[in-house]
């Protein structure tokens, strides 16, 4: 079978879908699928077809859709028996909105900021590239015929359903996996502490690590709230945060100044390999808004780390209680303080840690990949994943996810 995929931009150092993007091309190259990509900007893998689709002239949402349209045909016209798409699509064969629904990642971004007035309410109307997504979704989502929808999570699943149901029978749950063996804790540990000297973080102090590119909308608004808060200023050692992405510079610390907390916040900016940032980390803190399958929740936890997040993460079903600690709502700043202070001990923290790295060994990324290409296939529901090997420790009776 020949495995077309259409993507915009394709740069697997931005993580993300980018990232999730080029682990699958690469697994389809190893099952022999003859995998091709069409996108706008990027190479694919060694073995991955290259399909050039030239930008559009005009606004964003005549590009939009003019890469949307011509990139399915161009990967027709390349013989591929199957488009795969993720974002900028109105017709594919299997779709994965790693994203999540367009409305619910926009409402998440005014939220992460405290809400937008009705002067941007109103000149969104006339926003090209909302327009474009809207109708996409549409196109994809609003009608019984159309193309196998994965969904991240089981959430995602039952949002999807509630706001198009016609799409109902035609979606199936692929959660996010993690490669284990890149991420293990034990090639790194022994950088852990040249890793913080380097970011000025004392040695002793217990780290809680926020990676991400848009550090608002994961929550570092609440970690500023908890920062500040007493009780977790009087935590022994002292409760330090590392934020490492795109956007971690100059205004996040202007913030935690604000807050009587820029010592303890240390920017990391971008970084080529976040592994040795995992192992400097004692816990990861994502208060996120908005995360369908959070790739990086998943890392923290195969290295071992803790991971403290949301339910409005998906990663939060594959936990089950084990791993880390989920709070409710990202704007639960009790909530969050408690589950640090918890975590603060070291002997709680270490139990959790082995957990952390068992759940993310039940959820191994080729196992993901291959079910996604099992969708592509047989455009319908992936095979049931393997059991566990014996060797692995017992199952804790409410962990039911056994990928």
């Amino acid at each position: 079978m020949k495995l077309g995929v259409l993507l915009d931009r394709f740069d697997p150092a931005r993580g993300g879908a980018e990232a999730h993007t080029d682990a699958l091309l690469r697994r389809a190259v190893e099952r022999g699928f003859a995998p091709a990509l069409a996108c706008l900007e990027g190479m694919p893998p060694a073995g991955v077809r290259a399909i050039a689709v030239t930008a559009a002239r005009g606004s964003r949402a005549v590009r939009d859709r003019a890469l949307a349209l011509d990139g399915e045909r161009a990967l027709r016209d390349a013989g591929c028996d199957r488009v795969f798409a993720i974002r900028h699509a109105l017709r594919c064969d299997v779709y994965l909105p790693h994203g999540g629904l367009v409305a619910d990642a926009f409402a998440a971004r005014d939220a992460c900021r405290g809400g937008v007035g009705p002067l941007t309410r109103f000149l969104r109307r006339f926003s090209g590239r909302r327009a474009f997504f809207d109708e996409a979704e549409r196109a994809l989502l609003g009608s019984r015929e159309g193309p196998v929808v994965v969904a991240l999570s089981q959430s995602l699943r039952g949002r999807i359903a509630v706001r198009y149901p016609a799409a109902r029978g035609r979606i199936c749950v692929v959660q996010n996996g993690v490669d284990v063996e890149r991420f293990d804790p034990a090639l790194f540990a022994a950088g852990r502490d040249a890793t913080r000297r380097a970011l000025g973080v004392p040695a002793d102090a217990y780290v809680g690590l926020l990676l991400a590119h848009e550090p608002w909308l994961k929550g570092f608004g609440t970690l500023l709230d908890v920062l500040a808060r007493q009780d977790v200023r009087a935590l022994s050692p002292a409760f330090h945060v590392i934020v490492a992405g795109r956007r971690a510079h100059g205004d996040l610390l202007r913030a935690a100044s604000r807050r009587g907390a820029a010592d303890r916040v240390h920017l990391a900016g971008v970084v080529p390999d976040a592994r040795p940032l995992y192992a400097a980390a004692d816990v990861l803190c994502q208060p996120t808004w908005h995360d369908p399958c959070s790739l990086t929740s998943l890392e923290a936890l195969s290295m071992a780390v803790p991971v403290i997040t949301t339910t409005r993460n998906g990663v939060t079903e594959l936990m089950a209680m084990r791993g880390g600690i989920p709070v409710e709502q990202p704007s639960d700043v009790l909530g969050f303080a408690k589950a640090i202070e918890i975590l603060a001990e070291p002997r709680i923290r270490k139990e959790t840690s082995d957990d952390a790295r068992y759940v993310a060994k039940r959820n191994r990324l080729v196992t993901r990949l291959d079910q996604l290409l099992d969708v592509c296939v047989n455009l319908g529901p992936p095979k049931p994943p393997a059991r566990l090997p014996s060797d692995q420790p017992p199952a804790d009776p409410c962990l039911e996810n056994d990928a």
